[in-house]
């Protein structure tokens, strides 16, 4: 048993080391980066059948060609059961997926390891856009690998949109210039809907859940790189959409050139954005979560002249 300790500890301190290149990780530093991903957001803003069915019922029963008057009395009850329909759905709760944990470590005879929960950082970023009215948002993350961010645009008339980012994940200090390879496989939940009279309401829904990497200096996001496991948009279609799923295992892997001159923060994240102009005209939900079990990071030095 004592042999078994010593050649944990002794795994716990290479990987240690593969993930600072022997320096540490200066304390506060993704606090500091902060602002420079709040700006990378705030650029962004400007019953599967039956449900479906629920919906496209509602929308046909209003009046009117490409432009529906809403003020025609006999738009009313469609106008208010459209308005219901999507308080039912704003109202749905996303828990987090289940998954079974993974095991930590470095791989023999390579510069490499995986890192389990406790992750390194978790963190929430929620952005306004400008706005009259403001939605309904909220997100979560910890250092078990749980995070989750969901936006439901205010049904009050009044132009509303906003951001919700979690992101849960580990540092890497390369200790010479190479490429950085990371993994990972959450299990994941995503529900998004729009509900808009016609197009000139604007109605955005927005959803990503994602892999990625950014090599940060200070304050600054100087280089960055990665892949989705679900992405999804929708801009400005009038009558009533949706799209959910639930409990999806995904995998992805992303690589970047790094250098030690910047620290690397190796991450997973969701994303859940939504716009809307209130009710009558149009509304938006958009909500994600995830479980991330662990990240693999793999680094190959580059021997340059």
């Amino acid at each position: 048993m004592a042999k078994s300790t010593r050649t944990s500890k002794a795994d716990a301190q290479l990987e240690q080391l593969l993930r600072f290149g022997g320096a540490k990780i200066p304390a506060g530093l993704a606090a500091k980066s902060i602002p420079a991903m709040k700006s990378l957001l705030k650029k962004r803003l400007p019953a599967p059948n039956d449900l479906r069915s629920q919906g496209l019922k509602l929308y046909s029963a209003l009046q009117g060609a490409a432009s529906i008057d809403i003020h025609d009395p006999a738009n009313k009850p469609a106008l208010d059961a459209l308005l219901a329909f999507q308080k039912k759905i704003a109202a749905k709760k996303l828990p987090f997926p289940k998954v079974r944990p993974d095991v930590g470590g470095v791989f023999p005879g390579s510069n490499g390891g995986t890192v389990v929960p406790p992750f390194d950082f978790a963190q929430v970023i929620t952005t306004f856009g400008a706005n009259v009215t403001n939605p309904t948002m909220s997100g979560s993350a910890n250092n078990n690998g749980q995070i989750s961010g969901s936006v439901a645009t205010s049904f009050a008339p009044g132009f509303n949109t906003g951001s919700e980012f979690a992101w849960v994940g580990c540092w890497f200090h390369p200790p010479l210039n190479g490429i950085l390879t990371i993994s990972s496989a959450p299990t994941y939940s995503y529900w998004w809907s729009t509900n808009a009279i016609n197009p000139s309401y604007g109605a955005i829904s927005s959803v990503n859940i994602g892999l990625g990497i950014q090599g940060v200096k200070g304050k600054q996001v100087l280089v960055s790189t990665g892949a989705a496991y679900y992405s999804s948009e929708v801009v400005d279609l009038p009558g009533v959409h949706f799209k959910f799923g639930f409990d999806i295992q995904g995998s992805a892997s992303v690589s970047l050139y790094v250098t030690p001159e910047l620290d690397y923060r190796c991450f997973a994240s969701v994303i859940a954005e939504a716009t809307g102009v209130g009710w009558p005209g149009s509304l938006a939900t958009a909500m994600a979560s995830a479980t991330v079990p662990s990240i693999t990071c793999e680094f190959v030095p580059l021997i340059e002249p």
